[in-house]
């Protein structure tokens, strides 16, 4: 409940109230100033409007460095830089210097006690050095924030000014060694504070300060302030009435209260500080060591035989040493030899270092006690701090204002220690500056803002699209998270042309806006939008239209078809008349040329209406000419047999282009018959190539010799020639007419038709053997194809036959052997 209750006050106070203030106010207001650790404030108006006054404290046992008071003007804070909240951890612990002169101890720099003016009672002196130093050793590391030094002494004569040199580390400060805090050279004043903070903090056990002047010079302090906020205040430590003044101390996140007022024995004093929630120390290590012979000397100067009970017992059965845990002592500052003693102590009397002794003493005691809180974390700017309480345990959540990033923890817990396990995280203020603007568009800041994780949306105009991504927002890096996009005009698609129409464009691109006009030829209607208008979504707002041709009444008339027939001495004409149904005339069109087709009916201008008489010339039959060449280029046919067109004008008969059409089928025929002769001639040389392939030699027609084939040789070349004008002779054959074949069919129907292709090239038999050139080498007819050959033979040339009737009458075989295995067919 506490939780919730601590959070709703956060948001009103830092939330909805600061955008009610803008309202009312009509001025920028701020956001949460920041604050230290260790530290309230309270605003003067919870608004956080213009003029709100900001006051900070510190939490018991820390001291404000800064202004106290901030004033909100213009949506800042003024003065500038938050204030601290520090403890002087250099009070009470072990200093050292160069050298000592009258009286001017080190101590009396961490005494607490200071003067503006130099007092030996409470300032250092050291001796005339040529550089002077003196140092605080604090126990421990701690986070050095800032060094202030109050001096004694003027250093260095007039006009002369001095260097002063702070060294925070973990080795030894009069080498000079360890890292630098912070270096100031100028006049140094007596009685004046001088602030060197460390930026940033730096961790050391040991704080130095060194005086470098041209010439030797006393060094004189009379106080020095270690601070730092990563310290355990006493306050925090557990207070009681009967406890005596000045008794506790911490270190390292733990509380440490020296009873010396009512020894008791070993077993009393366990149980008295387990009463109070703590228990006798029971840990060692050299800095604890250290610590603790340092507050015991400084507590006990004048009584060296003071004695104090510490959390260990021997081992009964291991005669070791074991703390109260349970656990061994494996470090140890015994003063030896040991004795029998079960019980341990610090013993005064020998440097406080560890002695035996017997557990039924009365002996003084130290308690050691755990923190119960953290105290309140540092809150950054422009941030929003969510807790339930700072004891040890609980959380602390960090979320920062918008347009700013959070760098550091999220979320830090208090430890048992008293400290808070991570360091205080950071509010930065992240902008990226305007968006750029982008052609046939704009853009939207979200909230109107340009900080961190800001948005900002593009959007293009009607009519243009967006390429690229219309969402960017602020980075890390303090730029927008891509590049802006485009906005490019809507492409319609290219319009679609119209058949005996024009398209036109309002401009030279089909963009958004753009209007496409069509237009018809004469003679032509257009059906559907004259106009086609691109639209935002890239289609056009109608659908092309068409084209049609303007109607017509047509009539059913009987047309008397001429046919002429041309002979070479008297022409005759022989007329035919067909009825043709009645059909809407056709229009034949070019490009870019068109016919206009006028209407069917005229009007009278005479007493008696008067039909127009329609001849229409027929198509030409079986490839007959319908007129002579002469009349028809000349047109001196007789007017009845000249074809008119409806409307009584005279065009050009269709003889003329038959004729010209015949010439071309001609033409075609006769060049398909050359292609036919060439693929005929290819064919046959083919084959007998494949047959030469075979056989190599051929025998000699006179004796059982072999003779080579040379295909390059004078009577080889005539043989092909030969072959060549048998080839010839065949393709006149197949090109006869269809009356020859006709008429020899009707004789002889018998007979092989003409058309048909010759078998072989070859000659026929004459007295049993084939007539043959000089050029030919062929092979006695002694081998007899196989049944194997043969059915190879016949798959191959499915349109031959191995044993076939030659037009003599006689038979004969291939004499071509088959394809011997190893062979490669081609």
């Amino acid at each position: 409940m506490c939780k919730w209750t601590y959070v709703v006050r956060l948001f009103t106070t830092f939330g909805l109230t600061v955008f009610l203030a803008h309202e009312i106010h009509g001025q920028e207001g701020c956001k949460f100033p920041g604050a230290p650790a260790h530290s309230n404030v309270v605003f003067s108006d919870e608004t956080l409007g213009p003029g709100s006054v900001a006051t900070y404290t510190c939490e018991r046992g820390f001291e404000l460095l800064g202004p106290s008071r901030r004033v909100c003007e213009n949506g800042q804070w003024l003065p500038e830089g938050i204030p601290f909240c520090v403890l002087n951890v250099a009070a009470g612990k072990a200093p050292m210097q160069v050298s000592t002169e009258n009286g001017g101890i080190p101590q009396k720099a961490i005494d607490g006690s200071t003067s503006a003016f130099f007092s030996a009672d409470t300032c250092t002196l050291t001796k005339s050095e040529h550089t002077p130093w003196w140092y605080v050793n604090l126990l421990e590391p701690y986070m050095v924030q800032l060094v202030r030094l109050d001096f004694g002494k003027h250093c260095c004569g007039p006009n002369k000014p001095a260097t002063i040199v702070v060294r925070v580390g973990n080795n030894r400060p009069d080498l000079g060694t360890n890292p630098l805090c912070n270096r100031f050279t100028g006049f140094l004043e007596e009685g004046q504070p001088l602030f060197l903070p460390c930026n940033p903090p730096m961790p050391g056990a040991f704080v130095s300060v060194h005086l470098e002047a041209p010439a030797p010079t006393q060094l004189s302090i009379c106080e020095a302030f270690v601070y730092t906020d990563q310290a355990l205040p006493i306050e925090r430590c557990p207070q009681f009435r009967d406890q005596p003044p000045g008794s506790t101390a911490t270190y390292n996140g733990k509380c440490y209260i020296f009873y010396n007022r009512q020894p008791l024995k070993f077993r009393d004093a366990l149980s008295f500080c387990r009463s109070r929630g703590g228990t006798l120390v029971d840990e060692s290590n050299p800095a604890l060591q250290g610590f603790i012979s340092w507050e015991l000397w400084r507590r006990h100067r004048s009584d060296v035989s003071g004695q104090y009970w510490m959390g260990a017992l021997r081992d009964q059965q291991t005669s070791g040493w074991k703390w109260l845990s349970g656990e061994e002592v494996t470090v140890s500052f015994w003063n030896l030899p040991v004795g029998n003693g079960e019980c341990a102590r610090y013993d005064g009397t020998k440097g406080w270092l560890w002695s035996d002794t017997d557990c039924g003493m009365h002996l003084n005691y130290i308690c050691q006690h755990q923190p119960k809180a953290c105290g309140r974390p540092e809150q950054p700017p422009n941030s929003t701090m969510v807790a339930e309480n700072f004891n040890v345990g609980t959380s602390v959540d960090y979320t920062c204002d918008e347009g700013h990033l959070l760098v550091g923890p999220s979320s830090r817990v208090c430890l048992e220690t008293g400290f808070y396990n991570e360091f205080p995280p950071v509010c930065k203020r992240i902008s990226c500056g305007y968006p750029a603007d982008i052609t046939n568009g704009e853009y939207v800041l979200v909230n109107d803002s340009i900080g961190y994780l800001s948005r900002v949306i593009y959007t293009c105009e009607e009519g243009f699209e967006m390429i690229g991504r219309a969402q960017l927002a602020c980075d890390i890096d303090e730029r927008w998270n891509g590049p802006p996009p485009r906005c490019e005009a809507i492409q319609c698609e290219t319009p679609t042309g119209i058949l005996n129409g024009v398209v036109s464009a309002s401009d030279n691109e089909t963009v958004f806006g753009t209007v496409i006009e069509y237009t018809c030829n004469p003679g032509y209607i257009l059906v559907g939008e004259t106009q086609l208008t691109c639209l935002a979504n890239g289609q056009y707002d109608n659908l092309p239209p068409i084209c049609k041709e303007e109607p017509t009444t047509s009539t059913t008339i009987v047309v008397p078809i001429t046919k002429l027939v041309t002979n070479s001495t008297t022409p005759s004409t022989t007329s035919t008349f067909r009825t043709k149904p009645s059909k809407p005339p056709t229009t034949i069109r070019g490009a870019p040329e068109r016919v206009t087709k006028k209407s069917t009916t005229q009007k009278s201008t005479n007493a008696s209406p008067k039909i127009p008489q329609i001849i229409v010339a027929a198509h030409p039959q079986d490839n007959e000419i319908s007129s002579s060449s002469v009349n028809v280029q000349q047109s001196n046919t007789p007017n009845v047999n000249v074809p008119l067109s409806i409307d009584g004008e005279r065009r050009e008969g269709f003889g003329a282009r038959l004729n010209l059409g015949a010439i071309i089928a001609l033409g075609a025929f006769g060049g398909f018959i050359f292609l036919a002769a060439i693929i005929t001639t290819v064919v046959i040389l083919v084959r007998r190539n494949r047959s030469a392939k075979h056989y190599r030699h051929r025998a000699s027609p006179d004796c059982n010799t072999v003779a080579s084939f040379d295909s390059s040789s004078s009577e080889s070349r005539n043989g092909l020639n030969r072959y060549y004008r048998q080839a010839w002779e065949n393709l006149h054959e197949s090109a006869g007419s269809k009356s020859g074949l006709k008429a020899a069919n009707a004789i002889n129907p018998d007979n092989h038709s003409p058309l048909r292709r010759k078998e072989t090239l070859d000659e026929p038999f004459k007295n049993g053997e084939r007539h043959r050139d000089g050029s030919e080498l062929v092979v006695s007819d002694t081998y007899n194809s196989g049944p194997k050959g043969e059915k190879k033979r016949h798959h191959h040339h499915h349109h031959h036959h191995d044993i076939r009737p030659h037009k003599e009458g006689r038979e004969w075989r291939d004499s071509r052997p088959p394809p011997h295995r190893d062979h490669k067919r081609y």
